[in-house]
């Protein structure tokens, strides 16, 4: 079976070092059972994050979320933007 996370050490901005990160790092998500909440755990277990925190506060708020006219799209959205900054802030921390 091929390495999962292949494509993501490719990347200039992951490497090995950064999977690495990402897998280690702890993220909290918005336990509400909202779309958005479900997309972003998604996206980070897609990632390789290994420990996902459930919390009772809503998550971030995404600014251009008025740029969606449907709902679930602005939920889909929503929860994947807050998933790409959990990870962004992983790769950014100090090994």
């Amino acid at each position: 079976m091929a390495d999962r996370y292949a494509r993501q050490r490719l990347l200039a901005a992951v490497g090995e070092h950064g999977q690495a990160r990402l897998v280690a790092a702890t993220y909290v998500v918005s336990g509400d059972g909202s779309l958005s909440s479900e997309i972003e755990r998604e996206y980070l277990a897609r990632a390789g994050a290994s420990e996902l925190l459930a919390s009772r506060e809503p998550g971030p708020t995404f600014a251009h979320a008025a740029a969606f006219r449907h709902a679930e799209a602005r939920d889909f959205a929503a929860g994947a933007w807050r998933a790409l900054m959990q990870l962004k802030n992983a790769l950014e921390q100090a090994p």
